[in-house]
């Protein structure tokens, strides 16, 4: 016979796995491994409360049955980025951006073109890693200050994290939250536009101090290895342009991914200058150079790459299936909802669910699924529409990761730069202003209805 799970338990439960989390973390390992402790033991406490264990794996399946198309999308996306590496697309993007945006502005050329490559990558640490690190270096060469240039980088790069038809947490809040991305990325315009336009114009300003008198030989070179080991033509574009098109004429993602692919697959093949061993490897392994030089710029992306976001996506919407399965969380969402009093309260204490979950659990996947899955109908009773709830979690679980210190994102880009979050925090603006923006919206009722 099925007992209720108390909130005691339900706290311990969450208790568990935020310490399995931050415990893998510590040591070293992904976070999926904290979340599957997390997933035994709430699977075990479950067990013990009545539930059969196929039962249990049931809702484990439903949960994860949700989130199917994210999974197949991150395994497409996986592939083309590994291909577009190796057959000349992102180098055809990065060149062009270092030939025309470099020569105005180099701080602000830092934003805009990892803005670019974060929109076509739809990864904030990819893009950072890689052109990231490269125009630091080039900026550094300027007298650029570090914590100035690394908080241009970051806010570019986390533009497409939540922004990009390509990325991983857009694709998935708009499963989570049962919204169409296209419907999400529209909306998000209204936070997006002037949040931008603030970014450009400031880095603009701050950036006059430091232009660059004359060519840089630094860029001159980096610009030589492009096109010396990467085929460049603007035509290379073209698949990058499909996927985006075909989104914006609301295709389904899936096919617009796959038609991406054909168009890759079929520039490849004209190109005529690499293997199909080569092809394979780049689509599965990644794009892995052996010159240091140029997998300094430009390496990563292939099937493999995705390994551990399919995994803990799959771990976490197992672990959202049990949890909504057995109704555990409702009395801790009750507990939640009673202290909102209108639509910006809404708004502030969705932002603020979902940044905590971040905070505590470093995971941005769990900062997505619980707001997103169990704040849907206070939105609707309170005339706020789904797609308002996916624009507020991407305007705050999502984007703010990178300015905690402990979590990964934060760790990562102290390492890669050798600075500390408090020293280019007060420079990357997109992460805090974004956040600002949505919540002001809130109390000041802009926000998008629902639909009949």
């Amino acid at each position: 016979m099925k007992s209720k799970i108390s909130i005691g338990r339900t706290y311990g439960i969450i208790f568990v796995i935020v310490c399995g989390i931050l415990l893998a973390i510590q040591l070293g390992y992904s976070a999926y491994y904290g979340l599957l402790v997390g997933l035994i033991f709430t699977s075990y406490v479950v067990y013990r409360h009545g539930y059969s264990p196929q039962e249990i794996a049931c809702m484990m399946f439903q949960g994860v049955k949700n989130a199917w198309i994210v999974l197949l999308m991150m395994a497409l996306i996986g592939i083309l980025i590994g291909l577009w590496m190796l057959g000349g697309t992102i180098p055809t993007m990065m060149y062009l951006g270092f030939r025309y945006l470099a020569n105005l502005n180099f701080l602000l050329a830092a934003f805009l073109i990892t803005s670019m490559i974060s929109m076509v990558l739809g990864t904030s640490l990819g893009t950072i890693s890689t052109i990231g690190m490269a125009l630091a270096g080039i900026g550094k060469g300027l007298g650029i200050p570090l914590p100035l240039l690394v908080g241009a980088i970051v806010s570019g790069g986390y533009l497409g994290d939540r922004t990009s038809p390509m990325s991983s947490s857009a694709n998935l809040t708009a499963v989570i939250t049962e919204t169409k991305l296209v419907d999400n990325l529209r909306h998000m315009m209204s936070t997006t536009i002037p949040v931008f336009i603030i970014c450009t114009a400031f880095y603009g300003i701050a950036g006059k101090s430091f232009l660059m008198a004359g060519p840089n030989p630094e860029l001159e070179a980096l610009q030589q290895t492009l096109i010396y080991h990467f085929p460049v033509d603007i035509l290379l574009l073209i698949p990058p342009m499909t996927i985006m098109l075909m989104a914006i004429f609301r295709f389904p993602m899936v096919k617009s991914l796959g038609m991406g692919l054909l168009a890759t697959v079929v520039c490849i093949i004209i190109q005529n200058q690499f293997t199909f061993s080569q092809s394979i490897k780049a689509g599965l392994l990644g794009f892995h150079p052996a010159d240091p030089t140029i997998s300094a710029i430009l390496s990563g992306g292939g099937l493999l790459s995705m390994k551990n976001v399919i995994l803990i996506i799959a771990a976490s919407t197992a672990l959202n299936g049990i949890l909504d399965g057995t109704h555990m969380i409702e009395p801790l969402m009750h507990q939640f909802v009673t202290k909102i009093k209108g639509v910006g309260s809404l708004i502030l204490h969705t932002s603020f669910l979902s940044f905590m979950i971040a905070v505590v659990t470093c995971n941005q996947t769990l900062a997505v699924i619980i707001p997103g899955k169990f704040l849907q109908n206070i939105y609707e009773r309170n005339h706020v529409s789904r797609n308002t709830l996916a624009r507020t979690i991407a305007d705050s679980g999502i984007v703010l990761v990178p300015l905690i210190p402990w979590n990964v994102n934060g760790v990562m880009i102290t390492a890669m730069f050798g600075i500390s979050v408090l020293q280019f925090a007060p420079y990357s603006l997109l992460p805090y202003l974004l956040p600002l923006f949505t919540l002001a919206y809130g109390y000041l009722g802009i926000s998008k209805k629902p639909w009949s």
